[in-house]
């Protein structure tokens, strides 16, 4: 299934991350998966899967925080050796590029819940239901 994912900029220390997460909490909306990467600037971007966006956008918004939304797709796989390379296996052939991937906290045992972001997410999806990887349906 296809999730919106927020981006939010923010600053690399402790107090900046925890107050983005802290705002959102207050809100009510739960981080399903994140990722936090170093602009090497003092800064750096936070990316989540949440459980409303639209709600997530309201809040940073309140905060004078701006977040941009882009389209991911998450994936259960095997959560042993080698399982993401068996999934990543099916999608060589077909010209699709990773922008970037994260991984997070699966429900299921033995299973591993991925979060990508590939050049065409539809395609790539229908490739990985065809071979019957499932993906993560939306709680909401």
């Amino acid at each position: 299934m296809i999730f919106k994912q927020l981006t939010v900029l923010t600053g690399n220390s402790v107090s900046h991350l925890s107050n983005v997460i802290s705002f959102l909490g207050g809100g009510g909306v739960n981080i399903r998966a994140h990722c936090l990467v170093d602009n090497g600037d003092g800064f750096c971007k936070l990316r989540m899967v949440v459980s409303e966006p639209e709600k997530a956008i309201a809040v940073l918004q309140k905060e004078k925080l701006t977040a941009v939304i882009n389209d991911v797709v998450l994936i259960e796989t095997d959560d042993r050796p080698g399982g993401l390379s068996r999934m990543l296996k099916l999608l060589e052939e077909d010209d699709i590029q990773i922008e970037y991937s994260y991984t997070a906290v699966s429900e299921s045992p033995g299973i591993a819940m991925m979060v990508f972001r590939f050049s065409d997410n539809a395609k790539a999806l229908k490739i990985l239901e065809k071979n019957g990887l499932q993906p993560i349906a939306s709680k909401d």
